[in-house]
Order: C-alpha cells, then sequence, then structure tokens
C-alpha cells in the first residue's frame, strides 16, 4: 500500500468507529449478506441510512468488545439496486448528511468535511516520511522526544485527528512532531509594566528552578545556562531589568502581524528573533521539549488542532501555578506516599503580556517542569505512543514489547499482557481513583496526557500532564480549600460531582484503559474481555476509596451504557473545547459499557488467551 492508502484507510477506520461507537446504528451480520464482489469475511457491520435510503457494508477484520474495530476494506454502500466501493470521503459525506437530516441540524458539514480530508493528506504525508522507521516508532527502546514525535495517526477514535488549520504544508518539516521537527524560540523583550506573571517557585519542593523566584528569572536562568545563548545576548537582553518572553516561532509571526502587537513594539516591546538551544514539539503540538532544558513551553497557538484552536486562557495559567501549590501541601505528601510510584508533572509558573483589548493577548506561555532529563528521558513517553497502530500491519509499539517479554521469559503473551496490564492499573488507576474519590481531585488522564516510564519493558512509573484538565468536586471541595484556601476560586474548576464523575470516567477508562486493552487486542496478544476481567477486579479493589456522593464505581460496574465523549458529533456540531463551560465543552453520546456486558462471557475464555474466533488477528 503507497501512503495516501493507508492515510485513506486509517481515516477510514477512524471515521466509521466513531460513527458505531456514538449512534449505535448499525449491527453486525453474516459476511455472505454484504453485496460485493467477492466474498471476503464471516461477519460484516451493516449501516442504515435511511434518510438517504442507503445501507453501508463493511467487511470485519477484527470486531473489538471496546469498540474499534478492523476492517477488511474496501466497504460498499448500497442506493436502489446499485452497489459502489465506499471511499473515506463517501463514507464522511454519506454520515455527516445522514446526521443532518436525521436530526433536523445542519452542524457544520462543510467544516466537518474539510478537516477530514486535511487530516487525511496529513496522515499521508507523515506516512509517507516515517515508513521507515520502524525501529524508531515501534522498537522495545525509545526515548521520550522519540515517543512524543511518534503519533503518525494520531487519536484511533477522532474523526480528525491530524487537521491542523493554520499551519502550512511548506512549514510542517519544522513545527509537526511527526515530521521530528525541532527549533529556537523566538523571544520577546518587554517592560515590566506589561507583563503579568505568576509563579510557585518560591516554594515548590521539586522543580528544578535554578534558584529562580519568578516565572521571569527562570526564563533568564535558562537562558544563562543554554550553551547556544551567546554571551552577547546574555550581557545585553538577560543581564537586563526587562523581562524575555518565550514564544512558539509560529505565533510569534502571527502576532507581529496583529495590530495590538504592531501597535506596542517600540514601545516597551521589542522582537529579539529565534535564541538558544533546540525544542522539539511534542504530541500536543504546542507543547515543546529540550531534553536538556529545565522546562518545557507550553504556549498558545492560534491553530485549530483536531477539536480546538489551541490557545491558553487566563484561568489555565492561574490553574497550573495553584495545583503545584496544592500538591506542595499534605495531599502531595500523601499521594507520594501511598504510591511513590505516581506523579503528577508540575505546571509552577506562567507568563504574558497585558496588550490589547481581550482577554488574552496571545502571548500566554506556561512553564513545565521537565521531568524527562538525562535517564529519565529513557523509555518513557506518552501511552497514546504505545497503543498506536503500525504504519504496514497489526499491532503497536506495546505488541512488540509484549512479544519481546514473551520471548525472553518464555511465556504466551496472553499471560504476559495479563501481568503488564495488571502493573499498569496499579501505578496508574488505583492512584488516580484514590486521588479523585477520596481527595475530590480528577483529572484527564486520558492517553496522551499520561506518561509511562517502562523498565524491561514493563511499567514502572506513571505521570499525569496537563494544567487544564483538573476537576474539583463539589462535595469534597472543602477538604481542598481548608489545605490551600481560595484554591478553587483561583483554579476555576469546582464543579458537581456528576460532572467531575463524567469526565475521569471518560478520560481515565473509556479512552486511557479501554484504549489499551484495545491495544493489546488489535495486535493479536490476548482476548480483549480477559483484560476487561482484570480491570474490573481493580475497579473492585478501588472501592475501598469510595465516597457516596460519587456514582463512578457504580456505573463503570453495574450499568450496560455510559456517557461517553463523542468525537464525530462534537466536531458535527463545530464545539471548540477551550471555550465552552465545563458542562457544555463537549457532546456525549450513551456507548455500550463492556465491563457489564462482556466480561462475564469473558470469564469463559482459557487462560492461554485464545479468541473466540471472530477475528484474524490471533494471540501468538
Amino acid at each position: 500500500m503507497n501512503p495516501t492508502d493507508i492515510a485513506e484507510s486509517a481515516t477510514l477506520h477512524s471515521f466509521l468507529n466513531c460513527y458505531l461507537r456514538e449512534t449505535g446504528d448499525y449491527e453486525v451480520v453474516d459476511g455472505d449478506d454484504v453485496p460485493a464482489p467477492t466474498h471476503r469475511r464471516d461477519r460484516a457491520v451493516r449501516v442504515p441510512l435511511p434518510e438517504q435510503a442507503t445501507t453501508l457494508f463493511v467487511p470485519l477484520r477484527y470486531r473489538s468488545p471496546t469498540g474499534r474495530h478492523l476492517f477488511d476494506l474496501p466497504g460498499y454502500y448500497r442506493r436502489a439496486d446499485e452497489t459502489l466501493e465506499l471511499d473515506y470521503v463517501t463514507l464522511a459525506s454519506l454520515v455527516t448528511k445522514e446526521l443532518s437530516l436525521a436530526r433536523d441540524d445542519t452542524g457544520n458539514r462543510d467544516e466537518l468535511l474539510l478537516r477530514v480530508i486535511k487530516s487525511c493528506k496529513n496522515v499521508a504525508r507523515f506516512v509517507e516520511a516515517r515508513r521507515g522507521d520502524t525501529e524508531q516508532l515501534y522498537g522495545f527502546d525509545a526515548t521520550f522526544r522519540e515517543a512524543e514525535q511518534s503519533l503518525v495517526f494520531g487519536h484511533l477514535l477522532h474523526p480528525t485527528p491530524k487537521s491542523r488549520q493554520g499551519i502550512a504544508p511548506h512549514e510542517s518539516p519544522t513545527y509537526a512532531p511527526e515530521l521530528e521537527g525541532s527549533f529556537s524560540l523566538h523571544y520577546f523583550r518587554a517592560d515590566p509594566d506589561l507583563v503579568w506573571q505568576d509563579s510557585a517557585l518560591d516554594g515548590t519542593v521539586r522543580v528544578d528552578t535554578g534558584n529562580a523566584d519568578s516565572a521571569s528569572e527562570w526564563v533568564k536562568s535558562a537562558l544563562r545556562a543554554d550553551p547556544a545563548v551567546s554571551k552577547s545576548f546574555v550581557a545585553d537582553h538577560v543581564e537586563s531589568d526587562d523581562v524575555l518572553l518565550p514564544v512558539h516561532p509560529w505565533q510569534a509571526d502571527f502576532l507581529l502581524e496583529q495590530d495590538h502587537v504592531q501597535e506596542q513594539l517600540g514601545d516597551g516591546l521589542e522582537s529579539l528573533g529565534r535564541v538558544g538551544r533546540e525544542f522539539y514539539p511534542t504530541t500536543s503540538v504546542r507543547t515543546l521539549y529540550a531534553p536538556d532544558a529545565p522546562f518545557m513551553v507550553k504556549g498558545s497557538l492560534n491553530v485549530e488542532i483536531t477539536n480546538s484552536e489551541r490557545t491558553n486562557k487566563r484561568p489555565e495559567l492561574d490553574r497550573g501555578v495553584a495545583v503545584t501549590q496544592l500538591l506542595d501541601t499534605e495531599l502531595g505528601d500523601d499521594l507520594r506516599e501511598r504510591f511513590p510510584d505516581f506523579d503528577v508533572v508540575r505546571d509552577p509558573a506562567s507568563l504574558t503580556l497585558d496588550v490589547g483589548d481581550d482577554a488574552e493577548s496571545g502571548f500566554e506561555v506556561v512553564l513545565r517542569e521537565n521531568a524527562f532529563r538525562g535517564a529519565d528521558a529513557e523509555n518513557a513517553g506518552p501511552v497514546v505512543a504505545l497503543c498506536q497502530d503500525r504504519i504496514t500491519e497489526d499491532g503497536s509499539r506495546l505488541g512488540e514489547i509484549v512479544e519481546t517479554l514473551a520471548e525472553r521469559e518464555g511465556r504466551s503473551t496472553a499471560a504476559v499482557s495479563r501481568d503488564w496490564f495488571r502493573q499498569y492499573l496499579e501505578l496508574s488507576l488505583r492512584p488516580l481513583m484514590w486521588l479523585y474519590l477520596e481527595r475530590g481531585l480528577g483529572v484527564e488522564a486520558h492517553q496522551q496526557n499520561s506518561v509511562l516510564a517502562l523498565d524491561e519493558g514493563y511499567p514502572d512509573e506513571f505521570y499525569y500532564r496537563d494544567n487544564q484538565g483538573y476537576y474539583f468536586s463539589e462535595s469534597r471541595y472543602d477538604d481542598l480549600d481548608a489545605l490551600l484556601p481560595g484554591v478553587g476560586e483561583r483554579a476555576d474548576t469546582v464543579c458537581p460531582d456528576a460532572v467531575a464523575d463524567e469526565r475521569v470516567r471518560y478520560y481515565v477508562v473509556l479512552n486511557n484503559l479501554f484504549g489499551v486493552v484495545n491495544a493489546f487486542g488489535t495486535a493479536g496478544l490476548v482476548d480483549e474481555r480477559d483484560l476487561l476481567g482484570v480491570l474490573r477486579e481493580e475497579l473492585e479493589h478501588c472501592r475501598k476509596f469510595d465516597r457516596e456522593s460519587s456514582s463512578l464505581l457504580d456505573g463503570l460496574l453495574e450499568d450496560e451504557t455510559l456517557p461517553c465523549k463523542a468525537n464525530l458529533l462534537t466536531r458535527f456540531h463545530d464545539m471548540d473545547e477551550l471555550v465552552g463551560s465545563l458542562e457544555n465543552q463537549s457532546v456525549y453520546a450513551d456507548v455500550d459499557n463492556p465491563l457489564v456486558t462482556e466480561v462475564e462471557t469473558g470469564a469463559e475464555i482459557e487462560q492461554d488467551g485464545e479468541t473466540d474466533g471472530e477475528t484474524e488477528v490471533t494471540p501468538r
């Protein structure tokens, strides 16, 4: 398959799986019922589109209990007596029109279709560039930078995982993590009167501050220690009373064209250009990492990536500092004592310019501690990088690791998979549930926000990172406020328990853990239902942390359906998740809960991990 074919297959897979999961409007039928030129599979999905008198038929290659299936393409669509081959553009057009007609809601079809096409074209470019990097993408060992720049396909249950509106194709080799981009930061020099800044550097117990006690001093300390910065630059700009603001170079070019910036240039504001060490864009595109820098830089980027324009909001800057201070109380001490292999990456400092009439000037930048320096950068990376599909065959980096471990240990991949997953749950789910249920602090620990360090292939340390994704549950907020008075107002994230339950359920379980289970299954390592049984056991174990005001565990263990973030429907309605209120940031839809509907069947699976015959992807 050429890169275009691979990209179109990946796009059709992600789009169709989103539609099936979010609507449930399909059935699995016998393969003989597919009106295709040749019979290829025992089973297929049949998707009726009644508003258009059309039916989709797509042969199933792997049927997943967690809802991300593999298909044997091409699929077909039938209208009247005509049967035609189904490509990804036709699929997206038919589905979005059906949604508009069935729900009497036009949504924003044109925008969604544009993003689908652009996402597919980006994937094709990334496949072309990286298909020879097998060892770097899927090898047993990888550095933090390699893992952060390995997401060729992106979110596997998103209709436009690589849509990126604003960065021109000729700029991608510099700014795209998938193309291993790198660049120096662009610095602005500003009069202190124009600068807003905040930090927890004077009291934090674990961040390498370089003796700095403010965000601006931390920036200067890093520049002084940077061997790529000239002595003359240090003398002329660092050793001054002015503030130096690090900005993503794409954002700097954007800002220099804005009226409120042009009006300020020469009046307390100066553009200094690109200076210093190379930084590497990570999975989020706008968070930048340098292996030897004391901090990562999470800046604003006026680019629409997947669901949102990725600009920092002022409350997010406040939240990072407030949560850092909260974790420097006895809450953090208790967390470290109970779960020494779990950590929260701090965002202890931020700064921006107070220029222009809007709440944000576009200069907003968060300085995140760099927890992945030296030896700590070895075999650490986001969980999503372990789980993403290989480019040209079934499997993933996780699959490569488990197969290697099974061969070394003389055990089946199913046995290794169960042990690996149990260790992962102990490192991740258990502390996350304690932190939320017992202490009232929920986090958006989806696969991209979760960094896993491995030791000889097995889970060793788990890190949560993100200054946006914190939820203070109302029922426990008084306890948090007692630790750090006013933290809720500063973090601006106190919410009803039901809302916090919904977010933790989706991000931690449906996105993160179900995604890990699916990666084991699609790699042919073990039956997914076997691991779902392991997950049920761990959730039952977490009941000792439970509280009456939360229905999180009861729903996961008892309800046949669960509300799940619907990425396709959210995109269809063109919702920016960084703008809406906590209750209305995105669309949620009820999906099947395999912890209830599938685990009883899974209990009958033999311990050698053999599957039920519904898949060609079989354990080795």
